[in-house]
């Protein structure tokens, strides 16, 4: 009974795999057609993380005093009015509005789900596995999506209102999933703050910070790094999203039901170094076969980091989520646009460059969490 309360969170995440992933193919699209430099394309990637941060917040803190579901159901819509923005204007202002109102979808719906297998699941670990399966399987299917929409002679605004009707379709998930109003007889409830005093919480959110940074940096930016590179270009190159979107589902699949983690922060100091290594393998890569070899190979990495590090933490009530969420969010707000910025200046391959820093503070904080877990 308990599972049956988070079932929304399964089918929210996989439409919101394919609302919020799309950014990187979406900003191709809307670079070529409008002439976007690289450094005002690191800026919508950053709106898109900066309405996932605050939706993070918000939808943490408000449900204490609003109710699950009314926070809930004035949050998740941003998608399909995101995406409609961006058919009746490609004004640069615009777009900035437009994702940043994608960005709040996709927080809503992470904290929202998070929160709901925190409360309900038996098996943290696993379960939270599994919803960033479904959103890996969405991010798989986006891009493919998204090309089916863009052949056959429809008009050039095809894919964008195939992704609001997706948004609309997440906001209807969670319209029906019954979710509760206020707690208990409506009264407030006074959030619990306590975790703000254990320093492994911020090791994690640390942790989660970095992996934000690499993950929005090489989902955001590889399509652009390979056809500017010259190792693959057009349709090809949308399709490096699929590559690694597909390696995160496996291995999170893998993770959920063929290998359990039985000490989390061993298993994230393994991936932070595994992480490391094919980051640079990708970046030294010089055919397409090596390159989606390695992005392979770095999707399998990376797949559990954020999952495992959220199920190991003292933060999964709404609170702490609230506060764990955004805090790491700031690092997929600022680097899409520290890429873009460096890229402008130095080239793009100096800007995908900024991600092996990030990769040294997660591979840290994973250490720092392995050691202080070991010496208890």
């Amino acid at each position: 009974m308990r599972q049956n309360k988070a079932a929304c969170a399964y089918p929210a995440m996989l439409l919101n795999g394919v609302c919020a992933s799309s950014g990187g193919v979406v900003m191709a699209l809307l670079q070529e057609r409008y002439g976007l430099s690289y450094q005002w394309s690191g800026l919508l990637l950053a709106m898109l993380s900066v309405g996932n941060l605050a939706a993070g917040f918000a939808a943490g803190m408000l449900p204490a005093h609003w109710g699950q579901r009314r926070t809930v159901l004035m949050l998740a819509g941003g998608a399909a009015l995101g995406y409609g923005a961006m058919i009746l204007t490609g004004s640069p202002w615009a777009l900035l509005a437009a994702f940043t109102l994608v960005g709040v979808a996709k927080g809503t719906t992470l904290n929202t789900s998070s929160a709901l297998i925190a409360a309900h699941a038996r098996e943290r670990t696993k379960c939270m596995n599994l919803i960033h399966a479904c959103f890996a399987t969405g991010s798989l299917l986006c891009p493919l999506f998204i090309a089916a929409l863009g052949m056959g002679g429809l008009p050039w605004w095809a894919p964008m209102a195939g992704l609001a009707l997706c948004g609309a379709a997440l906001w209807g998930v969670f319209a029906l999933a019954g979710l509760p109003g206020r707690t208990g007889d409506g009264a407030r409830v006074k959030n619990d703050w306590s975790f703000l005093r254990s320093p492994r919480f911020w090791v994690l959110t640390g942790l989660v910070f970095f992996q934000n940074c690499t993950e929005i940096s090489v989902t955001g930016w590889m399509v652009t790094y390979f056809k500017d590179v010259g190792i693959l270009s057009g349709p090809a190159g949308q399709m490096t999203v699929t590559v690694i979107w597909g390696a995160m589902l496996a291995g999170r699949l893998c993770i959920a039901f063929v290998f359990p983690v039985k000490n989390s922060f061993r298993t994230l100091s393994l991936m932070s170094a595994c992480c490391v290594g094919t980051y640079i393998l990708l970046l030294v890569a010089k055919t397409p076969a090596s390159a989606l070899i390695c992005l392979f190979l770095f999707g399998l990495a990376i797949a559990g980091v954020n999952p495992t590090a959220v199920a190991a933490g003292n933060a999964l009530s709404g609170a702490g989520l609230g506060v764990m969420l955004p805090a790491a969010g700031v690092g997929a707000v600022l680097m899409p646009y520290i890429t873009g910025a460096v890229a402008q200046r130095f080239g793009i391959w100096a800007g995908m460059l900024c991600t092996v820093f990030a990769l040294m503070g997660m591979t840290a904080c994973a250490v720092a969490l392995h050691r202080r877990n070991d010496m208890k």
